[in-house]
């Protein structure tokens, strides 16, 4: 039996911790996910006939076979570049690590970093990044804002507009946005009229500590000369409770932030704060909850059914029961919900409504 060794306990076996960053950072992105093709069409011609095993954080021993992995893409536009996952299949198929630069990484070890200038809002620029986007997106926020109903989100776009929260080197939340004069689709014509905030996360162990006041503050700066803003239509409770929170400390932007559906022409926009001072607005929460509930364990394997069989989505919410004011949050414009019969490989246009 081969066992293929958690990437924590190699790295403390090196005398040192090296991060997925420190591995590819000389590694041509093209030659990262050749090597995923190659070793995945290995798999596949094995037939279950393998003696590798990945042990996972957990110190669970899971078998690399055929029935283990799952190619799936790590953009949605671009079908050239796919991710090689981990599965385990006892606990719903959740996954438990990723193939990269020959080895798999846990997802946790993905989201963490040696460079000590990863503090903060940082733009999503390599291709690195754009994996961490990915493990945020599709796996973490694809479990964690599932809330016994496996909402996800489908894969960004390869160019999109991201930041990534660090925290003391570690990837703890995002979030997308348009710029104003960017296409609303590829297939049509229409352009935002104004920069639009569309998705939204923030890993459990982090929520209630204001990092979703920190990126609407963030998106207000980037851009400061714009007189008025967009978040995507429509909003989540918790989003709205974390706009309350935001717009009362910063009643200059009161005027400025709107509810809008692409491409955002003024029939098109909805004041926030107007709809939470009418009472329009979803139930925004004022209480605080205990302080034991302020951290949440995070589970370190996350669902991926939803990735693998997308369908319509319907108008329930995923945040609604959410008890996490500052937390996860989802927007309208890219939230997606699974059926039980499309395949990965096989995004149906129909479903991917304009962002």
């Amino acid at each position: 039996m081969t066992e293929l060794t958690g990437t924590s306990e190699r790295a403390a076996g090196l005398g040192g911790y090296r991060s997925l960053a420190d591995e590819i950072n000389a590694t041509d992105c093209h030659v990262l996910l050749e090597a995923a093709a190659k070793y995945y069409f290995q798999i596949s011609q094995k037939h279950g006939d393998t003696r590798e095993y990945f042990s996972s954080p957990e110190g669970e021993m899971i078998k690399v076979d055929e029935t283990s992995v799952r190619y799936i893409p790590l953009y949605r536009d671009d079908d050239s570049g796919k991710m090689l996952v981990l599965v385990c299949s006892k606990t719903g198929e959740s996954v438990v690590a990723v193939y990269l630069n020959g080895t798999w990484w846990s997802v946790d070890d993905i989201l963490k970093s040696s460079d000590p200038s990863k503090e903060g809002l940082i733009q999503v620029q390599t291709f690195w990044e754009r994996i961490a986007l990915f493990v945020l997106n599709c796996l973490v926020c694809g479990f964690s804002e599932a809330n016994g109903h496996e909402a996800c989100f489908f894969p960004h776009a390869s160019k999109e507009l991201a930041k990534i929260y660090w925290c003391h080197g570690e990837a703890v939340g995002f979030y997308t946005y348009k710029n104003k004069g960017n296409l609303c689709n590829p297939g049509t014509s229409e352009c935002y009229q104004l920069p639009v905030l569309d998705t939204v996360f923030v890993r459990k162990n982090w929520r209630r500590c204001g990092l979703g006041s920190k990126m609407l503050q963030d998106y207000s700066l980037v851009f400061s000369r714009e007189s008025v803003l967009g978040i995507s239509s429509p909003i989540s409770p918790a989003m709205y409770t974390v706009c309350h929170k935001f717009l009362t400390c910063n009643p200059k932007d009161q005027d400025r932030f709107w509810e809008v559906e692409a491409p955002g022409y003024w029939s098109q926009r909805l004041n926030i704060w107007l709809k939470i001072q009418l009472g329009e607005a979803p139930a925004v929460r004022t209480t605080q909850k205990s302080s034991t509930d302020r951290v949440g364990e995070h589970d370190k394997r996350v669902s991926i059914s939803a990735i693998k069989h997308p369908s319509v989505p319907d108008d329930k919410d995923p945040d609604e029961s959410s008890d996490d004011s500052d937390g996860s949050v989802s927007l309208g414009n890219h939230r997606k919900r699974k059926s039980v019969k499309e395949n990965v490989e096989e995004i149906p246009t129909k479903y991917m409504k304009a962002t």
